[in-house]
């Protein structure tokens, strides 16, 4: 019995290890999609992202209504290499009170080293402000 638990806790510590050692490595990355409220207005805006890495490409979708977004963003870890792109594109909406369509645009932008800011304007009069930091770390 006691040669029995020897070996389980033997096999134990040895199968720990090797999940370990292909344990990914999380990298660093900040996210934040902000739709900015004008008075008597509401702001709404959905994001497409492309993501451009040296091991793979990663695609997101992201979405705010008068205010931050609650979206889930991509992880990314060390294996992935360079960041080459990263691409978005957002369409930002303008409403009333009501809820009805004032003015629209579709914005993109385009990021080479993993760092990117944009701002996109619904209308430049009236508002419907969207702005958009992506980080990633190298």
């Amino acid at each position: 019995m006691r040669r029995t638990m020897s070996r389980m806790v033997f096999a134990t510590l040895i199968l720990s290890s090797v999940s370990l050692a292909h344990a990914q490595t999380p990298r660093l990355a900040a996210f934040t999609l902000q739709c900015l409220t004008t008075p008597g207005f509401h702001t709404r805006a959905t994001l497409v992202g492309k993501f451009t890495l040296s091991q793979r490409t990663v695609w997101t979708i992201a979405s705010c209504a008068d205010g931050p977004s609650p979206s889930r963003w991509p992880e990314f870890d060390a294996s992935d290499g360079d960041v080459h792109a990263v691409d978005v594109s957002v369409t930002t909406v303008l409403e009333n009170a009501q809820h009805q369509t004032v003015a629209y645009n579709y914005c993109m932008a385009h990021g080479g080293n993993g760092y990117l800011t944009m701002r996109c304007m619904a209308d430049e009069q009236q508002g419907g402000e969207v702005s958009l930091l992506v980080s990633i770390a190298r």
